[in-house]
């Protein structure tokens, strides 16, 4: 039985690699609300969807938030009216492609090129295929019970927050559920730099207090199961190509570990694991493990995030398995 020390230290250290990436994307996202025009915004992006998924995809290189501040980012960006395949593909892609994560997978794996490379490309295509996959989803302005003309449009992708109850007083814009929408009767000419930060500060508190109490609760859960799942012997079960990656797969899925330290727990291992196999863990880790999933399902409507899940998890596995077979 594993000691209670051990426990609580690895439950910490699971929280504090993962909480100031998810508080970043909510500074972004409060940026975006507060001090970016989202009409301006949705305009400087094509409309074309072969150069909006492209663009997606490769939009973590601007906004490097990583694999959990990506959630709040995508979810701000779908409400003020950017396009579903481009959200989507930032979502997929942006935990590998920004800066950081590439830079920390040069100087652990820098003797792997190979498989640098293949966890940049590959997350970078699937984002853009994920991204056409979702092109054909339509996506309707709906208003909830109770919400009237003043409702920008909003994307039938996102939940509605319902953790943290709304404060009373001054509330410059339009609530609905725990989310924060425009109200057109205010732009943001309009409003005082005292009401911007008020609200700035506001929604800050409200997602993070919503998301991170999330983030929180999969990292006790990843904990569990990192606690007692047996990895040595599973690493020594994967002696095959097809184990190898079922394996590989199980373990990104437990351990919930943040995509720039995803090539840490992979490094010791390249002398035995096949490309694919080490391909699937960087991967898989950097979009859904537990406390990743937690978030994906509190933000995304349950259908459409299984149908993510789905999708990218088989395009992972058909990648890895040509890979194993094939170039292994």
């Amino acid at each position: 039985m594993p000691q209670p020390s051990y426990i609580y230290t690895l439950f910490v250290s699971h929280v504090l690699e993962s909480l100031p990436f998810l508080l970043l994307g909510i500074i972004i996202s409060s940026g975006l609300l507060v001090f970016v025009d989202e009409h301006e915004l949705v305009a400087k992006f094509p409309r074309s969807r072969i150069l909006g998924v492209i663009i997606g995809s490769s939009l973590g290189l601007l906004l490097p938030v990583g694999q959990y501040g990506n959630i709040p980012v995508t979810r701000r960006l779908l409400l003020q009216g950017v396009s579903i395949p481009v959200c989507i593909s930032f979502l997929i892609a942006s935990p590998t492609i920004n800066p950081f994560v590439i830079l920390s997978s040069w100087q652990v794996l820098g003797g792997h090129p190979r498989l640098i490379f293949l966890r940049i490309l590959g997350a970078w295509l699937i984002g853009i295929i994920i991204g056409f996959v979702f092109s054909t989803y339509s996506d309707k302005p709906v208003a909830s019970e109770g919400e009237t003309a003043i409702l920008e449009t909003r994307s039938t992708l996102v939940r509605s927050g319902t953790i943290v109850r709304p404060l009373e007083g001054f509330q410059p814009l339009h609530r609905a559920g725990n989310l924060i929408y425009e109200n057109k009767e205010m732009s943001g000419a309009y409003r005082t730099l005292k009401q911007q930060l008020y609200v700035f500060v506001d929604n800050l508190i409200r997602e993070f207090l919503e998301l991170g109490s999330i983030l929180i609760l999969g990292a006790a859960i990843s904990t569990a199961f990192q606690v007692f799942l047996p990895q040595a012997q599973l690493l020594a079960w994967g002696q095959t190509p097809l184990t190898q990656i079922l394996v590989m797969g199980l373990l990104s899925l437990v351990i919930s570990l943040n995509s720039l330290w995803a090539a840490s727990f992979v490094s010791p291992l390249t002398t035995t694991l096949l490309l694919g196999s080490g391909f699937v863990f960087l991967l898989f880790n950097s979009l859904f493990n537990i406390s990743s999933l937690a978030l994906l399902f509190a933000t995304i409507r349950g259908k459409a995030a299984i149908y993510l899940i789905i999708i990218t998890t088989q395009l992972i596995l058909l990648f890895a398995f040509v890979l194993n077979f094939y170039f292994g």
